[in-house]
């Protein structure tokens, strides 16, 4: 993905995010959230890009990632999610997970493949359709979720939750039947 074809801003955790992403794509545009405590005055920064622009929310894959995100969800539901999976952010000694671990290839893929959450659709996939396809209530179904979660670009999740994410992304059964294959 080139810079001119990103037009959102982006939104990343730290300083080191933010040069890592400059480094791949100069001139992309980034809001530091510097950290997990993330002020009022970014809060609406984000949602004024936002509404100008657009934002890609690309944060770490680990707890306080998660946090800053559904903070930010919260304000501002229509936001992108470019989501890293943490296998691909590792630091090199493999104590840190990070965007700014991530080589570049992962942070191209990710970001030219970032989904926005809706609740405004019907459900169509259950959890009776997750248990069918052995991703819950089975010994090996977590496993099989973060490797359904993974080629989707998705994150893991518990099976109420991965449904969930299913839906609000408005992915059909028939789609979640080629991905098992």
């Amino acid at each position: 993905m080139k810079t001119d074809s990103i037009q959102e801003v982006i939104v990343v955790e730290g300083v080191h995010d933010r040069q890592k992403l400059e480094s791949i794509y100069p001139g992309i545009e980034c809001i530091v959230t510097g950290g997990s405590e993330i002020s009022e005055a970014t809060l609406k920064l984000i949602e004024i890009a936002n509404t100008s622009r657009g934002v890609i929310l690309f944060l770490d894959p680990d707890f306080p990632g998660r946090k800053i995100t559904n903070t930010i969800l919260e304000r501002v539901p229509e936001c992108k999610i470019a989501f890293m999976p943490s296998s691909e952010a590792k630091s090199k000694n493999g104590r840190k997970v990070g965007v700014e671990h991530a080589n570049k290839e992962s942070i191209e893929k990710v970001l030219a493949n970032v989904f926005t959450l809706r609740d405004d659709i019907a459900d169509t996939i259950t959890l009776e359709d997750l248990r069918i396809r052995g991703l819950l209530g089975d010994k090996h179904s977590a496993l099989k979720r973060n490797e359904v979660s993974s080629k989707l670009g998705i994150p893991p999740a518990n099976g109420k939750t991965f449904v969930k994410l299913l839906n609000m992304l408005s992915i059909d059964i028939h789609t979640l039947d080629e991905v098992l294959k």
